[in-house]
């Protein structure tokens, strides 16, 4: 994937990340942003597909997008924008898997 996309694809969530901060409205959407915004990133893959490094490297993502949030936001819309991402960069690891594997 080319850099000009994943920057788009940052603002893009920065932007909806910030909306939300400051009125609550567009959750879903701003979810949706910083997830594609992971995957594009590669947030979402790791050697053996391990749960802790994945959820490591979606949680670096979230704090990019919301570094790229603080210049918009007070000290309390901040805080809460970064819990939330926290919380959609631990809600999107993968469970271990169970069972046999080849």
């Amino acid at each position: 994937m080319n850099n000009d996309r994943i920057d788009r694809l940052e603002q893009y969530a920065v932007h909806l990340a910030v909306r939300w901060a400051k009125t609550g409205t567009a959750y879903n959407s701003m979810v949706s942003a910083v997830n594609d915004y992971m995957e594009a990133v590669g947030a979402n893959r790791a050697i053996d597909d391990n749960p802790e490094v994945i959820r490591l490297g979606r949680e670096i993502a979230a704090l990019r997008i919301d570094v790229g949030s603080i210049y918009a936001l007070t000290k309390e819309q901040e805080q809460r924008l970064h819990d939330t991402l926290l919380k959609i960069a631990a809600d999107g690891v993968p469970l271990q898997r169970r069972g046999m594997r080849r």
